[in-house]
């Protein structure tokens, strides 16, 4: 089965580490398909009492400029993928009118195209930082949207591995099943399961904290001598899950998301740990799941 991501692309040239990231990643890369993503701003609107020879002109051509900016951030990107391993057939590109936000139309596309994940580069990781100060940003922080994101910032290209973070919850588990179908024949990337409990936690059976985690990545046909497990104690459970991620040199590290709050970006920001994750997390792509 074809592992289909949404690569959101902007015209800046130095926001390319999502697209980098995801050249580097896949070794086996015949079973990936990608859509390459761009919302272009509409040019100002001229209202009828404004109406003109002139500002019709003048709104013509601006429109004119954001469509080839578009276009040629498109076909940078394109070119990044052809010269990272990927064929023309397996790249499609869409551009699309901005209607709302541009974070806001990524979700509406995520949604509706049915993607295994939708990647961000840096650029787009600033814009969600940008909605924790907007208050006008608040509809869209309770918004539900069903797709993993990958959060590609100050990523290095040559990491390999997958850091697998389970705490037997329910995003948890769909996470786990998320490292599974993304790594299917993708054996370069062993997986390491990690728990982190806190001090005063007292768990009735230490095996059972992983095995979920381990079914459903076998149940994706990865195989089981490249799954281990890690238990660690701390009371900052953020600190931890760095630290590992950081001596490990993972490629990516996945995490799941509660549900407590009324929406993905809602506990993105407002959870304490994956909070900190997304601050401070460098050298490795952050995996959200839904």
């Amino acid at each position: 089965m074809n592992k289909h991501l949404l690569v959101t692309i902007s015209d800046d040239p130095k926001a390319h580490a999502g697209l980098r990231f995801v050249c580097a990643f896949f070794q086996h890369k015949d079973d990936v398909r990608l859509t390459l993503f761009s919302t272009s701003p509409q040019p100002p609107a001229v209202w009828a009492e404004e109406a003109s020879y002139e500002t019709l002109r003048l709104n013509e051509e601006a429109a004119l400029a954001i469509t080839t900016s578009s276009k040629r951030a498109m076909a940078a990107a394109r070119h990044i993928f052809l010269q990272g391993g990927f064929s023309a057939a397996q790249v499609d590109d869409k551009i699309v009118s901005r209607n709302f936000s541009r974070i806001q139309d990524i979700i509406k596309e995520g949604e509706s195209g049915l993607y295994d994940a939708v990647v961000f580069g840096r650029r787009g990781m600033l814009k969600l930082e940008d909605l924790m100060d907007k208050s006008a940003s608040e509809e869209m922080l309770q918004e539900r949207f069903a797709f993993p994101l990958w959060l590609c910032r100050d990523v290095e290209y040559d990491r390999k591995g997958v850091l697998l973070c389970v705490d037997g919850s329910e995003p948890a588990r769909r996470m786990a099943d998320h490292v599974g179908f993304i790594l299917q024949g993708e054996t370069q990337h062993p997986v390491t399961i990690l728990r982190v409990l806190r001090n005063s936690d007292q768990p009735q059976n230490l095996e059972g904290l992983f095995t979920e985690a381990i079914g459903a990545l076998e149940d994706n046909g990865f195989p089981s001598r490249l799954i281990r497990t890690k238990l660690d104690r701390s009371d900052n459970v953020a600190q931890a899950l760095l630290h590992e991620a950081g001596q490990g040199r993972y490629a990516a590290v996945a995490v799941g998301r509660s549900d407590r709050h009324k929406g993905v970006l809602s506990q993105l920001f407002r959870g304490s740990v994956t909070m900190a994750m997304f601050r401070r997390l460098t050298g490795a792509a952050l995996w959200v799941s839904r």
